[in-house]
């Protein structure tokens, strides 16, 4: 298109600005899209959420949960990080916590859901 006048002019310049709004903003979508996909959690609860479809995956977890929370628990009663025999007891007690979670770790997942379960009913019915 060729430009005869300043009110063509005036037009082309606004029909411009207009573009390059619109241009800015799909930039700026695209770019948030690009960011929140390569956002470590919500890259860690898609890949959850497609491992957890699979029951044994789901045990697996559920295991590694309760050792991890154990662990914690040891950790934290009995002091790991502030003596010599805090550390020793704690390491001690995690090597046989760990074993005994994961030979009972059916009917440990199974006794937390039911608290679970009974506390999810209990604010139900109040």
């Amino acid at each position: 298109m060729k430009i005869s006048n300043y009110r063509e002019l005036e037009l082309k310049i606004a029909e411009l600005n207009q573009q390059k709004l619109i241009e800015e903003k799909e930039l700026e979508n695209s770019i948030h899209m690009f960011i929140k996909t390569i956002n470590p959690v919500d890259m860690l609860k898609n890949s959850l959420t497609t491992l957890t479809k699979d029951k044994t995956t789901q045990i697996d977890l559920a295991k590694l949960g309760l050792n991890l929370g154990a662990n914690f628990i040891i950790e934290k009663a009995l002091g790991k990080n502030e003596s010599i025999k805090g550390f020793l007891s704690s390491v001690a007690l995690e090597l046989f916590s760990t074993p005994f979670i994961n030979s009972n770790s059916s009917k440990l997942i199974k006794g937390i859901s039911n608290l679970f379960n009974r506390k999810a009913k209990k604010q139900q019915s109040d």
